[in-house]
């Protein structure tokens, strides 16, 4: 049974029914969470505040795997031994092409399918899709990747950090219209669950589909 979370950004407005769901799939007994980062991370600025955060929620053990400039192909089985993944945030497109180059796209599919939490922040959220063509509204193609198939984990499309983003309103409703596929933006602090077929939002999570935005109220509610 999957078991997603996608977030927008961790921010000290976190909706706190999403941190309680969090902490319920975590559970209570020891977890090993595998960090990947969009890029290295040499001086670990960004593991040690998401480690920070996540240690407050119950992970007991993390696993630093770079698939970058330190990628260490000997730390794989340690990878696949984890009880959870979290992708991180940064270029979507960049991202991409290390774990592709690294082939890493069927690992982390076969360890979601086995029912090991898979979390994704930002453009770790978006790369949950089928593609990340949407990336392209937030971020620059920088090594003009051509292959924007991703883990294709969701049948969704995600938009992250909607505060900043609202301007692309009418673009996207051209884009839900042109690939038939529905998106769902996200505040940062808020966030969706996936475990197994039911979906839950958590904070203000609205909807584009087919060309026509959906407003909406969420805040913990159970599709």
């Amino acid at each position: 049974m999957r078991k997603l979370l996608l977030l927008s950004n961790i921010s000290d407005n976190m909706n706190l029914y999403l941190e309680e769901r969090i902490k319920g799939v975590i559970g209570k007994g020891h977890f090993r969470l595998a960090y990947i980062p969009s890029q290295s991370d040499p001086q670990r600025k960004y593991f040690n505040y998401i480690k920070e955060y996540f240690q407050s929620l119950g992970v007991s053990d993390f696993l630093y795997f770079d698939a970058d400039e330190e990628y260490d192909e000997s730390l794989l089985e340690e990878l696949k031994d984890c009880d959870g993944i979290f992708l991180s945030g940064g270029n979507t497109f960049y991202f991409l092409k290390n774990l592709q180059e690294r082939n890493l796209i069927p690992t982390i599919q076969t360890m979601a399918e086995k029912g090991k939490l898979l979390i994704g922040l930002s453009a770790g959220s978006i790369m949950m899709s089928k593609t990340i063509r949407i990336a392209a509204y937030i971020d620059d193609n920088i090594d003009d990747l051509q292959t924007l198939e991703s883990l294709n984990l969701i049948n969704f499309e995600f938009m992250p950090h909607w505060e900043i983003q609202q301007p692309c309103l009418e673009e996207l409703l051209e884009y839900s219209l042109t690939n038939q596929n529905t998106i769902y933006t996200c505040y940062d602090g808020d966030g969706i669950v996936l475990q197994g077929d039911t979906i839950e939002f958590f904070g203000k999570v609205n909807e584009i589909r087919n060309g026509n935005w959906i407003e909406s109220t969420r805040g913990g509610e159970i599709e």
